[in-house]
């Protein structure tokens, strides 16, 4: 009898457990959705940048995923004069 009780406890236990984890795991699935779309955006803005320049006598493009700081902030400061 006290067994059968123990038994039926620790899988109520088991139950429990495994819900919080699959809530935890839906929490996450949201969290690393949103934050896909977030960076898609920003790839987004950043592909309507200057695609090309030169460096080095080498040419980058944006495809291959480097991109010079110096034309953010180039860019930021035109804004920035345009607002003014």
């Amino acid at each position: 009898m006290l067994l059968g009780v123990l038994l039926a406890v620790l899988v109520l236990y088991g139950l429990l457990l495994f819900w919080v984890l699959n809530e935890r795991l839906r929490e996450m699935h949201h969290l690393l959705q949103s934050l896909s779309k977030k960076v898609e955006r920003i790839e987004g803005k950043l592909r309507g940048l200057p695609s090309t320049y030169e460096e080095e006598g080498k040419e980058w493009s944006v495809a291959e995923e480097r991109f010079p700081v110096y034309t953010l902030e180039s860019e930021v400061l035109k804004r920035k004069g345009e607002e003014e």
